[in-house]
């Protein structure tokens, strides 16, 4: 384009000239502005000397145009030693990662955990918050000082008071709102009761303004806001585990209390089952809802990618799962008769589950009973099919569920995900078998997204805990009441990254 420019110079017109010049530099710094982005779940992220990078229970955060990762490094440790130290790494663009000095220099004997940094706009300082331990399991937060983003950071009080401190303290998360109003989320060591704080303006010490307990038995929380919404993300304590944890996700119009919990987008609602959706009505491949202790059934929730109209749904009950009798030649019963189940049957309209009138028929085959359950059309996301407690047997056999609107089957089995509920859905599998760490704010062309990490402890194929690697999500998706959708593993994503 300045080749096309120099040479028309002469036929264009100076004010026409000027125009094209600062069109050229404004698609100049467009094109450099703009990074495209490539983040792998599969690899170890390693740092510019090819080594695996050791940071782990921190965040991400960009200062200047650059990105730093802070976290703790526990080389070949259990993690509860005294050896553990801060590290950090700087990127342009969140791929290659250059290792920097330790945080801390010589830093009190303890075991350290959960590197937060940020950055005070009135002080002109880099806040360094962390917990540690001087001993097990006695839980302290301190605060150290930094002018620049990798330290070293000078420790200006390694025993920081919190409304809760008498409880111990132990993860936490740190928030700053518009307003350069900073927050810490934090859980006692008691009891794993979090809550959110209000921090000092200097962000060196806390208000002792509390909202009060949000959580038990809770730890690794994050709290970030979207629009004028504040959320805090945690879960059940998980102590390194390889299974990872759920992620709770709590909403507010204010940054320290009024929460309210809406779901988990990091725990399957029950048990994934399969054969409930896989076309195939083999008699027997089934499932089994068994009767709880408190005399109910396990439920069945169905999930559609999408809110769908519907009022219909075919339920496949597998009636050859009889006792017969044996032995006994003067017996007059030949088999138990297998009753058709009676359903309830819910569908979730935003985060509540509504019941609906329905009309159940049944159509009996040789191994069937074809339980038809009809409604007025309704549209939703998410069925809940739930055993009336009446039911005489112990177990109920489903081979398949079908979903309708009118004449048609609508929906394909394979866009469905069926769930048995048989318990506690707060204590079901995760989804991501990793530990909450953050979530970070990403500016993206498509606007400012959220990104969850966690660490996958475990994950290491040399079983060194310092190169266990981390997931980073991709953008989290938000829907329209603001819940958070739940997560799905996600191998490699892309995005495009602006200043």
């Amino acid at each position: 384009m300045l080749i096309i420019v120099e040479h028309l110079r002469q036929f264009i017109p100076i004010n026409l000239r000027i125009f094209l010049c600062l069109l050229l530099s404004m698609a100049t710094h467009i094109a450099y502005s703009q990074k495209s982005i490539t983040v792998n779940n599969l690899k170890p992220r390693l740092d510019t000397d090819g080594n695996i990078i050791d940071a782990h229970d921190g965040r991400v955060a960009r200062f200047g145009g650059k990105f730093y990762m802070y976290g703790t490094s526990y080389g070949n440790t259990s993690g509860y030693i005294r050896s553990n130290f801060f590290q950090s790494y700087s990127s342009d663009d969140l791929m290659t990662w250059k290792k920097q000095s330790p945080l801390l220099i010589n830093p009190p004997s303890g075991i350290y955990y959960r590197p937060h940094v940020i950055y005070n706009q009135k002080t002109k300082k880099y806040v360094l918050w962390y917990n540690w331990y001087s001993r097990l399991w006695e839980g302290k937060f301190g605060v150290a000082i930094a002018d620049n983003p990798t330290g070293p950071f000078k420790i200006v009080n390694n025993d920081v008071k919190v409304y809760h401190s008498d409880k111990g303290v132990g993860d936490f998360g740190i928030f700053i709102d518009d307003d350069q109003i900073a927050y810490i989320a934090y859980n006692t060591i008691s009891g794993h009761k979090g809550s959110v704080e209000k921090l000092s303006n200097n962000y060196l010490s806390s208000t002792m303004e509390n909202g009060g307990f949000i959580t038990d038995e809770c730890e690794a929380g994050a709290i970030f806001k979207k629009s004028d919404t504040y959320y805090l993300l945690t879960d059940f304590t998980c102590c390194f585990c390889t299974q990872g944890s759920g992620v709770r996700v709590y909403t507010s119009k204010h940054p320290t209390k009024g929460y309210q919990l809406q779901n988990n987008i990091n725990r399957y609602p029950g048990k994934l089952s399969a054969a409930l959706t896989d076309k195939n009505l083999n008699p027997n491949q089934y499932a089994i809802l068994n009767r709880q202790k408190d005399t109910s059934f396990a439920s069945i929730q169905i999930d559609l990618p999408a809110s769908e109209k519907m009022d219909h749904i075919k339920v496949y009950q597998f009636t050859g799962n009889r006792y017969g009798v044996c032995g006994d030649t003067l017996a007059k019963k030949v088999h138990d008769l297998i009753k058709p189940i009676e359903f309830e049957v819910f569908i979730k309209d935003k985060r509540e589950w509504i019941k609906l009138p329905v009309q159940q028929n049944v159509a009996t085959t040789s191994i069937h009973n074809i339980i038809t359950l009809s409604f007025a059309s309704a549209q939703t996301k998410s069925i809940l099919l739930k055993p009336v407690s009446k039911y005489p047997y112990k177990s109920i056999y489903i081979n398949e569920i079908e979903i309708y609107h009118g004449t048609d089957k609508k929906y394909d089995q394979k866009e469905l995900n069926a769930y048995i509920l048989d318990g506690n859905p707060l204590l079901s599998p995760p989804i991501i078998p990793a530990q909450q760490t953050f979530v970070m704010p990403l500016k993206t062309q498509n606007g400012t997204q959220h990104i969850w990490m966690g660490d996958l402890w475990g994950s290491a194929s040399d079983n060194i805990k310092g190169h266990d690697y981390q997931y980073w999500g991709a953008p989290l998706i938000f829907d329209e009441n603001g819940d958070i959708k739940p997560m799905e593993w996600v191998d490699e994503w892309k995005a495009v990254l602006v200043d």
